[in-house]
């Protein structure tokens, strides 16, 4: 009795897309965590996994700045530094600083109780020259097959249009850090060359993607989430 024919092997999957993440930390604070202190212990590279499960993704770049950095004490620069100690603990992650600058403001509301309708706010300066720069950068040296912007500032979209001229195989995503029924309301003009590719970021990515209670470091110690962050 003849051996039944072997079954042919498979052909092997196609390799992962390369792709490159880039986070505008200050756009996205503002966007999804300003008053979410549940969602603000959060692991941007498990956020990036979360949002591309089919990609080899090859780099996590956060570009965010230190705050109340010339104050001798601050608890929300503490907290921060916590978080940054457990996002620098992470393989992936690249982090660039920034700064911030103040900038004086008129209360443009008719009802503003200051006589001088004056006030002193906070601007994140250098961030989008950041990104763009490091973009371009990458697109020459790593050659990604896919580009991440996690931003809705559209400043960013000339470094995309850039990127895409050096290497016209590179493909561009955009996830705008807003709720998805906030999007859905959101003037998308300036995205329009890259509508298919605009996406929102679902809350629940952000929950799944919450750093454990306390997180080991290289050196042996530990960074616990501060407890003005409760879990949910």
């Amino acid at each position: 009795m003849s051996s039944p024919d072997p079954q042919p092997t498979p052909p092997p999957p196609p390799p992962k897309k390369r792709s490159i993440i880039y986070i505008d930390g200050f756009n996205f604070y503002y966007g999804m965590l300003t008053d979410r202190p549940d969602l603000k212990w959060i692991n941007y590279q498990r956020l990036a996994e979360l949002l591309r499960p089919d990609d080899d993704i090859v780099h996590v770049r956060l570009f965010t700045a230190m705050v109340d950095k010339k104050k001798a004490v601050s608890p929300k620069r503490d907290r921060q530094q916590r978080l940054w100690a457990a996002l620098k603990a992470q393989p992936k992650i690249t982090l660039t600083e920034g700064k911030f600058a103040e900038r004086q403001r008129t209360c443009l509301v008719p009802t503003c109780h200051n006589p001088e309708r004056k006030f002193t706010a906070l601007e994140e300066k250098q961030t989008d020259v950041n990104i763009a720069l490091q973009l371009v950068r990458d697109v020459q040296t790593l050659v990604p097959d896919i580009v991440v912007i996690i931003s809705g500032d559209v400043d960013l979209l000339p470094a995309l249009d850039v990127a895409m001229k050096i290497d016209k195989k590179v493909r561009p995503v955009v996830y705008i850090p807003v709720h998805e029924e906030t999007l859905k309301y959101r003037r998308k003009d300036e995205f329009m060359n890259y509508a298919p590719a605009v996406k929102p970021i679902p809350e629940k990515y952000l929950r799944q993607a919450q750093f454990p209670p306390r997180v080991p470091l290289p050196n042996g110690n530990v960074v616990e989430r501060p407890q003005e962050w409760p879990a949910a």
